[in-house]
């Protein structure tokens, strides 16, 4: 359903969607560092590659877009676990892994290791492409855990690693790997995902706009808007996305054809509660409440058509 601010811009689809559709994603160059990095170990059966990043630096996103990738573009079997919260011991780790490829699970964990390493040389066998186990929010996983991560790591032939797995967490996995050296030490590539660059943000920006069907990405936001975006941001892809779409409704009421700074500021204060934004507009004064007599005709009407369907009958 096409809403009406985005309609107002010239859009055929809101830009700022947070769905993981890997269309949405636009690469910065730490994420394409992260993706060739990574592509190296699993074809090399590494083992165990590390992607770590703060919250909203797209660490899911970035998971689906390389499994979908990497299903069309080379026909590896990637699979995801990320309900890690809930894996509460080796048992149910296990459980979960056979769950993502499709396996049924046996009842002892011990019959579970000897399940999966008999398929997982079955795969090798078959076809000796890569199989992929992506692990997200690994912070969340219970201790216990880690050392079964290290044994499935160790499931290999003379040749190759068996199970190549990508560990994807917020920056405090760190602190649990310590305690885990031996698993730590079989780490082939780690990454960090930092906030984007200014440059990042403004590519960020146009690319949304430009899939979601604008004839002219470059018209619909200045160059302050697109600034005071990035600052209040910090450059942090997950805000970035929730103020430029607070800002474009805020212009869309005004019945604004570009989106300006001021927008951006009254997104900010909209998003009050959400984050510490409100802090960064220091002491200026708020912009004074929308009246009627200045609001879009399109969203009048839909105000007006509300309230017929409401008072009916």
């Amino acid at each position: 359903m096409l809403t009406e601010y985005a309609a107002h811009f010239g859009l055929k689809e809101a830009p700022f969607r947070r769905n993981q559709h890997p269309k949405w994603l636009y690469l910065s160059g730490q994420q394409k560092e992260a993706i060739i990095k990574t592509r190296w170990v699993v074809e090399e059966c590494g083992g165990l590659a590390l992607w770590r990043a703060d919250v909203g630096h797209g660490k899911s996103s970035l998971i689906e877009y390389v499994m979908t990738a990497w299903r069309k573009q080379f026909g590896w079997n990637c699979a995801k676990l990320q309900n890690t919260g809930t894996i509460s011991g080796p048992h149910t780790l296990l459980k979960e892994v056979l769950a993502a490829f499709g396996l049924e699970s046996a009842n002892t964990t011990r019959k579970m290791v000897a399940q999966l390493e008999t398929w997982l040389l079955s795969q090798s066998l078959e076809d000796s492409k890569p199989v992929v186990l992506f692990i997200d929010e690994a912070q969340s996983l219970n201790s216990r855990v880690f050392p079964v991560i290290r044994d499935l790591i160790n499931l290999q032939t003379r040749e190759r690693i068996l199970l190549q797995i990508v560990l994807a967490g917020q920056l405090n996995l760190d602190r649990k790997l310590k305690n885990f050296p031996a698993l730590r030490s079989r780490i082939a590539s780690a990454t960090t995902l930092r906030p984007f660059t200014h440059e990042e943000c403004d590519g960020m920006l146009l690319y949304r706009f430009e899939r979601a069907g604008a004839s002219d990405p470059f018209r619909i936001m200045s160059t302050r808007a697109n600034r005071a975006i990035f600052e209040f941001s910090q450059g942090v892809p997950r805000d970035i996305i929730t103020i430029a779409e607070a800002s474009m409704k805020e212009a869309f009421l005004r019945n604004a054809t570009v989106i300006d700074v001021d927008h951006v500021q009254q997104g900010v204060r909209s998003l009050e509660g959400r984050s510490d934004y409100i802090a960064d507009l220091g002491d200026e004064e708020p912009q004074s409440q929308i009246g009627a007599g200045s609001m879009n005709k399109t969203a009048l009407d839909t105000l007006r058509q509300m309230r017929e369907f409401a008072c009916a009958g």
